[in-house]
């Protein structure tokens, strides 16, 4: 039986009622009480009024459990997505960075700590904010929406671990949820019943294979009647939502192989065991056999590879090949990121010589060392490839030397399907543009047609849990 993980986090956002203050600190001393480590995201402007009203004891409540990081400012215009759907991908990431990072520094200075989680503000999730948060040194990103999920648990992309979408279908196919909301329901009747149901059903689903089970709430909830208002709630329902979540709380600690985590200890619960190691010529054929079936991310045992660390790892073994006469006996995985442009596809396959593709192969490899991303198309025989295709034609050349055997005197390069863009979730997208925080008539279709694009760096997060 595997260990079940709630991941309770906190978005801290409302500025218009002190009570939303006292909510905040109130959940975080209710937690601390039973020895669980929340998850508390702070906007920037939230960071700042606590300053201004001299919330010290809030804030001191707070520091008792991870600080993430939720934007500058929650429901300002232009929103995130507004703001960035315009964009191409480098203006994108360096505007992201211009708006967002004056509130990371707020954070950053009210709590003391470099926030260990971001996640956006509703619906506005974007796929140029992973660059920053490499940047920014912010290893998760614990959200409850985003256009992009694999297997309803934990997942690897751009080089952070995502909770971003914990929803759909597990790899073997089975409709799952494990993502739970705690908001303006609690301390209404017979919401704890319903919370405990949902509970049960996913500690159900992951008793066998363990997992995290996402729980959110927004501080405000409790205080407030509705969204952005300031009607306040009658006491005694808030103090009855207390009740409620210390009661949910109390019940799901007492459930067999149910534990709690936190932003902080996500990564150790799911570490990135592909960057960094070595891949023995036994394990560069089993990748590139894999991506005969579809360019995507490989899972290898206790560890899994996504299409763009493919992308890098067989590159560089037929470069070394090239440079040395023979393939090495083990090529070291570096983190590559995705490509930034969509390339023209081919529509029917074509051959090139081998030394112009051998030529081209060089080129790439050197392009990753200086780069560390897929290009976003290759140059060969005078013509321009997209990386899908190159990395197919890469892969069986690689298998051929792998198998004894020398490369052909011509190579093929034919049309690829970009499996990884399996993971990319169209109807969230069209979702987060209707969404009541967006301007009516919204349209972002540049934010996914880069969320497929970064799907080259998507790959399942593997529990490791050593309890």
């Amino acid at each position: 039986m595997g260990n079940v993980y709630m991941l309770f986090w906190f978005d801290v956002e409302d500025c218009t009622v002190p009570q939303s203050d006292d909510a905040a600190g109130r959940l975080a001393s209710i937690l601390t009480r039973h020895g669980v480590r929340g998850t508390f995201k702070v906007v920037g402007q939230k960071a700042r009024v606590l300053e201004q009203r001299v919330r010290y004891k809030v804030i001191d409540a707070l520091q008792e459990h991870d600080i993430g990081f939720h934007a500058n400012w929650h429901g300002l215009r232009p929103q995130i997505a507004e703001y960035l759907a315009p964009l191409d991908w480098e203006d994108g990431v360096a505007e992201f960075e211009r708006r967002e990072e004056p509130g990371l520094l707020d954070v950053r200075r009210l709590f003391g700590v470099n926030p260990v989680t971001y996640g956006q503000p509703g619906s506005n999730w974007a796929p140029h904010v992973f660059p920053a948060l490499r940047k920014w040194g912010i290893p998760t990103y614990v959200s409850g929406f985003g256009y992009i999920g694999v297997d309803c648990q934990p997942f690897w992309l751009g080089g952070v671990l995502c909770t971003s979408h914990m929803s759909g279908k597990r790899l073997a196919g089975q409709p799952q949820r494990h993502h739970m909301g705690m908001n303006f329901e609690l301390g209404s009747p017979g919401e704890l019943t319903k919370h405990k149901e949902t509970f049960s059903r996913s500690l159900e689903q992951l008793s066998t294979s363990g997992g995290v089970v996402s729980i959110i709430n927004h501080p405000c909830t409790l205080v407030l009647e509705e969204w952005w208002s300031t009607y306040v709630k009658p006491r005694e329902l808030t103090e009855a939502g207390y009740r409620h979540f210390e009661e949910f709380v109390e019940w799901a600690l007492g459930m067999k192989g149910v534990r709690t985590t936190c932003a902080s200890e996500l990564v150790a619960l799911y570490p990135d065991l592909a960057v960094g190691r070595c891949f023995s010529q036994d394990d560069l054929a089993t990748i590139a056999g894999e991506l005969g079936g579809g360019i995507s991310f490989i899972r290898l045992g206790t560890l899994s590879v996504s299409a763009a660390e493919a992308f890098g790892l067989l590159v560089n073994s037929l470069n070394a090949c090239l440079t040395t006469g023979k393939l090495p006996e083990g090529v070291s995985c570096t983190a590559v990121y995705n490509p930034t442009e969509r390339a023209t596809p081919l529509m029917d396959k074509r051959t090139v010589p081998w030394d112009e593709f051998a030529t081209a192969t060089r080129d790439v490899a050197a392009a990753i060392a200086r780069n560390n991303s897929v290009p976003n198309h290759i140059p060969v025989a005078g013509a321009s490839v997209s990386p899908a295709e190159y990395l197919g034609a890469v892969a069986r050349t690689v298998q051929r030397l792998i198998g004894g055997n020398g490369p052909e005197s011509d190579i093929t390069i034919q049309p690829e399907e970009c499996r990884f863009e399996d993971y990319v979730d169209d109807s969230a997208a069209a979702q987060s543009c209707k969404s009541g925080m967006m301007l009516e008539g919204f349209t972002a279709p540049r934010l996914l047609e880069f969320a497929k694009l970064l799907a080259w760096t998507v790959k399942p997060a593997i529990l490791r849990d050593g309890s």
